[in-house]
């Protein structure tokens, strides 16, 4: 199985730029690599000079890249679930049912389910296909809650199948000595939770996975890179790395830089302090913002060392 690293942080702290460049120092390295983004403000366009969609692009030589749109994969994922359950139902309830499926199109938590059923789909099935799978995750909270997923889902099913196998019994009781036929929700259930397992062991196996942590040298990004921290680890999710990226150079030549580079400074000590037991990479504030794959070789450069992932097959 693919090592998949997830990179994620806050908004605006370089999280795609330095997936795309770690992508490419895979790539680069001959391993074939996919390229994820699950950020609703997808811009892996604007670097590539080229829209990647729903299922694997090649963009460079051993570098495939898929983005994650959540009105198609929730579209995708209800059609799934009406294809599952039309064998099960028949006339007006049929229609029902259906309807009520097409209302949790904008039900609370369906567009995270769905990102996470193509997610998990990414990881068992696409994943084979590759050495590397590196994800652009979307800005800290809405990744820890994508990624704590299996464990609340798996609860979620563990639950309906008991509710499930008590029918099934009390029916069997009504029976007698009759016999209960097989029951195809029940073996539904099955499989989803055999892949909510296999997802959730690859994401807390920290040979298999791991999330590096983007983060600015500022008080608000570094706040929160220490709770997103915590959180992931609370729900048994392995962060590998931070990445403090727009460090400002220790040669600067004018007073007003000079200033915020002593305002970076106690920030960028904070970083390395609470990871101090985690690889920890500072990567200089660049020029300009990348506009092409070509400014993101000093990021490649500085990334392409992130051990162990990167070192080992």
């Amino acid at each position: 199985m693919a090592k998949s690293l997830f990179f994620g942080g806050k908004g605006g702290v370089g999280k795609t730029s330095c997936a795309t460049a770690y992508a490419l120092s895979c790539a680069d390295a001959g391993w074939n690599t996919l390229l994820v983004s699950t950020d609703p403000a997808h811009n892996l366009a604007d670097l590539f000079g080229r829209q990647p969609g729903p299922t694997p692009t090649r963009m460079r030589p051993g570098l495939d890249v898929v983005e994650l749109d959540p009105d198609h994969e929730t579209k995708r994922y209800l059609d799934q679930v009406k294809a599952n359950i039309k064998p099960m139902v028949s006339g007006e309830r049929s229609a029902a049912v259906f309807r009520q499926l097409d209302l949790a199109r904008h039900a609370p938590g369906t567009e995270e389910a769905a990102l996470f059923d193509a997610l998990v789909g990414l990881l068992l099935d696409t994943g084979q296909h590759y050495d590397r799978l590196i994800f652009d995750t979307a800005p800290g909270g809405h990744t820890v809650r994508l990624l704590a997923l299996p464990e609340i889902m798996g609860a979620w099913v563990d639950g309906l199948m008991q509710r499930r196998h008590k029918v099934r019994n009390d029916y069997k009781a009504w029976l007698g000595d009759g016999e209960v036929v097989d029951d195809p929700i029940q073996e539904v259930l099955m499989r989803r939770r055999g892949r909510l397992a296999a997802a959730r062991e690859h994401l807390t196996c920290p040979a298999h996975s791991a999330m590096i942590l983007v983060a600015n040298p500022e008080r608000l990004p570094a706040l929160e890179t220490a709770r997103t921290r915590d959180l992931l680890e609370t729900n048994g999710l392995n962060v590998g790395a931070v990445v403090i990226n727009k460090c400002l150079p220790t040669t600067v030549d004018s007073q007003w830089l000079a200033n915020w580079r002593e305002e970076q400074r106690p920030w960028i000590e904070q970083l390395e302090t609470s990871f101090a037991d985690r690889i920890c990479i500072r990567i200089e504030h660049q020029p300009h913002a990348p506009a092409s794959i070509e400014d993101l070789r000093p990021l490649c450069d500085a990334l392409g060392d992130l051990s162990p992932w990167h070192a080992h097959a």
